[in-house]
C-alpha cells in the first residue's frame, strides 16, 4: 500500500467524512494515528466519540437482547437495546465522527459485529445519526502489536490509508505544540530516530514517545545524572544516549535573546548539532517584532540552517510569511521549498 503523510491524510479523511465513506488508518505504534481524527474533527467543527474496539465483545457492539410484546395476549419478541456508547443525536449533536480505535486488536467476532454499521450505518435497532461519519485506526500485522487479521468483509467496507510519519510535518506540529526545542533540533539532526520501531525492545522512539519525553522534561526538574534514565525509559537506550549528548552540545548555545536583540553579537559556528539547536531556539522566539533581527541572524547561517530557521518561524505563526523581511528572504531564495 502506498503510504501517505499526515497533512495529506487529514485532507483525505475530511473528504471521507464529508462523503460518508468509512476510512481506516494503518500504521506503526506511536505515530499519531489516534490524534489525526481529532484534528479532522476540530477542523470540521464536529464532535468526536472515541470507541476502543479491543475493549468490547460482540454483544457490546450489537446490544443486549430483551423481551417485548405489544400486549398481554401478543407473542413475545426479542429486541436489542441500543448501545449508549454510540452517537445519539439528542445527546451528542447532529454532526460528528465515531472513531473506532484499535480495530485490528479486537477479535474477529467483534470486528464482524461492525459489518452492518460500516455498510448500512446501523446495527439492529440502532441507526447512526445522518450527520455522523466513521473513522477507524489500528496497527498492522507486521507491527507485532497483538493484532488479528481483519476479515475481508470488514476490509472491503473501508477506505484504507497507511500513515507514514514525515519529518517536516512533525517539526511543524512540534513547534505549534510547544515541544522543547532541544527535542525538535535533535530529531532534525537525527531524523531516523523520529520513529524507529523495534518489537524486541520495551522502549523505542516514536512521535508519541518523544511527546512523552517533552512532557516529562517540562514538568520535572531532572538531575543531570538521571537524565539518561529518564529519557531511555521512553525511547530506549540508543536514542536516549544520543539525545543526552546532543542536549549537552545545545547547552553551549549563546544567549538567544541577546543575539536576537543585537545580531552582530553572534559568532558563527560550524557544528551541525549546535546549528540545529540554534535555529530552533531562535524560531521559538519568532513574532512580528523580532523578525527583522531574526532574519539578519538567518543571513549569518548557511542556507540549510536558514531553511530550518524560517520553517520553524512559520510553523509557529504562518502569518509571519507576509512579514517584509521574510518575503525578502523568500524572494532571494525562490528555489527553496518551504512547504
Amino acid at each position: 500500500m502506498q503510504t501517505i503523510n499526515p497533512l495529506k491524510l487529514i485532507e483525505e479523511l475530511k473528504d471521507s467524512v464529508i462523503s460518508g465513506t468509512p476510512a481506516m488508518i494503518w500504521g506503526g505504534p506511536g505515530i499519531g494515528k489516534s490524534d489525526i481524527p481529532n484534528q479532522v474533527a476540530a477542523q470540521l467543527n464536529m464532535n468526536i466519540i472515541d470507541f476502543r474496539a479491543n475493549l468490547f465483545d460482540p454483544v457490546d457492539v450489537r446490544g443486549i437482547p430483551y423481551l417485548h410484546q405489544q400486549n398481554v395476549e401478543s407473542t413475545k419478541y426479542t429486541a436489542w437495546a441500543v448501545p449508549d456508547v454510540f452517537p445519539i443525536a439528542e445527546r451528542d449533536g447532529d454532526r460528528g465522527i465515531l472513531f473506532i480505535d484499535e480495530l485490528p486488536t479486537a477479535p474477529p467476532a467483534t470486528q464482524n459485529a461492525f459489518l452492518q454499521l460500516l455498510l448500512n450505518r446501523q446495527i439492529g435497532d440502532y441507526k447512526l445519526p445522518v450527520g455522523w461519519a466513521i473513522l477507524c485506526a489500528g496497527n498492522r500485522l507486521t507491527d507485532s502489536a497483538a493484532v488479528y487479521q481483519m476479515p475481508s468483509p470488514v476490509r472491503n467496507r473501508l477506505a484504507h490509508y497507511e500513515l507514514d510519519p514525515i519529518l517536516e510535518d512533525w517539526v511543524a506540529w512540534a513547534h505549534q505544540n510547544s515541544i522543547d526545542t532541544d527535542i525538535i533540533s535533535f530529531i532534525q539532526y537525527r531524523p531516523g530516530l523520529l520513529s524507529d520501531f523495534n518489537p524486541d525492545e520495551y522502549a523505542f522512539p516514536t512521535p508519541r514517545a518523544w511527546a512523552m519525553v517533552n512532557r516529562k522534561l517540562s514538568k520535572s526538574n531532572i538531575a543531570e545524572d538521571r537524565m539518561f534514565y529518564s529519557v531511555s525509559a521512553l525511547v530506549g537506550d540508543g536514542a536516549a544516549g544520543e539525545f543526552v549528548a546532543f542536549k549537552q552540545i545545545a547547552s553551549k548555545l549563546p544567549d538567544i535573546d541577546a543575539i536576537i536583540k543585537d545580531p552582530s553579537k553572534y559568532k558563527r559556528d560550524d557544528n551541525p548539532a549546535l546549528l540545529y539547536a540554534l535555529s530552533n531556539a531562535i524560531a521559538a522566539r519568532a513574532e512580528e517584532t523580532t523578525m527583522d533581527n531574526i532574519m539578519k541572524l538567518a543571513d549569518k547561517l548557511v542556507i540549510e540552517y536558514q531553511v530550518v530557521l524560517v520553517r520553524g518561524c512559520l510553523a509557529r505563526d504562518r502569518n509571519l510569511k507576509s512579514h517584509p523581511a521574510v518575503k525578502n528572504w523568500i524572494t532571494k531564495n525562490a528555489n527553496v521549498v518551504l512547504g
